[in-house]
């Protein structure tokens, strides 16, 4: 008896916390059964507003206008050599139609568009850079003496740069204090917290 209690109540149990996650599940309403009852039984389309003119009586097939008159031979006649010179003309070469420049009017809201295209835009004048008074004419190589060009042999160290070109020497570190640095005042100090 005790065995049959206690399956019963963890059945139960089960029943109620399958329920409960069923109830927590989230389906899309593609698929959702109440979204598709809504919408097969018409229940979706009740806040919708009713087509046009569904207020007015159906119209009434009696009054269908009578048919018109057909018009006058010569006025037929007429079309259709204006249709047969329109059908001449555009087997023709087309000729692209000119406008004059400026004469065209722009819709409001939209900029002309330009004839031409915009001028390449003019910089600030630089400052003149003095080529002559910087350094003086390098002497080309035959006119140095035999001692500043150097003469390589292969597999030789290359010789020192010149004192002109040789890196400057780097700046020492500070020196790093003994002592750690004083306290700031009172008055730069936080409030003491209240505990």
């Amino acid at each position: 008896m005790r065995e049959i209690g206690w399956a019963a109540r963890r059945s139960g149990a089960m029943v109620a916390a399958f329920g409960l996650l069923l109830g927590g599940c989230a389906v899309p309403k593609e698929v959702n059964p109440v979204e598709i009852w809504r919408r097969v039984s018409g229940a979706a389309d009740e806040g919708r507003l009713p087509p046009p003119g569904m207020d007015l009586p159906s119209p009434n097939l009696a009054s269908v206008p009578p048919r018109p008159e057909r018009p006058t031979p010569e006025s037929r006649a007429a079309l259709t050599a204006a249709l047969a010179a329109d059908r001449a003309s555009s087997r023709g070469p087309v000729i692209l139609r000119q406008v004059p420049d400026g004469t065209g009017t722009t819709s409001p809201g939209s900029p002309p568009v330009p004839g031409a295209p915009p001028r390449p835009p003019s910089f600030a004048a630089a400052p003149v850079i003095p080529w002559n008074d910087v350094a003086p004419p390098r002497a080309s190589r035959a006119e140095l003496p035999a001692s500043a060009v150097p003469t390589l042999r292969p597999g030789a160290a290359p010789p020192p740069p010149p004192r002109a070109l040789a890196p400057e020497p780097e700046p020492a570190l500070p020196e790093l204090p003994d002592e750690a640095p004083a306290p700031p005042p009172p008055d730069l100090l936080a409030p003491p917290r209240n505990r």
